[in-house]
């Protein structure tokens, strides 16, 4: 009897944390919209001046998708030159991510 009530309280454990993951917020290009402030995915990051954005990581952001980069921060990982990108929207944030050649990388 104890193994079955342990057994139906792992497989909703893990039916929760499923449907969570499943049910994060995306704006309309498939990007992960942030809605809690987490400073993890920042780590290694370094706030990048729009003027030191790289011309190529520049051109990627003209595109509708990026829609008021300008007012929003651009990182760049010290450890490996790829970029963040993170606008806000409100209480809401959306963040992007791109390689050295300024193309965006996919979740």
């Amino acid at each position: 009897m104890k193994k079955s009530i342990l057994i139906l309280a792992a497989t909703l454990c893990l039916s929760g944390a499923a449907m969570a993951q499943a049910t994060q917020p995306t704006d309309s290009t498939g990007t992960q919209v942030t809605q809690t402030p987490d400073q993890n995915y920042k780590k290694d990051m370094l706030k990048v001046n729009s003027n030191e954005v790289p011309a190529s990581l520049k051109t990627t952001l003209q595109g509708t998708q990026y829609k008021g980069w300008e007012t929003g921060t651009v990182y760049r990982n010290q450890n490996s030159d790829m970029y963040l990108l993170e606008v806000k929207d409100g209480n809401q944030s959306k963040t992007y991510r791109f390689d050295a050649a300024g193309k965006p990388i996919e979740e």
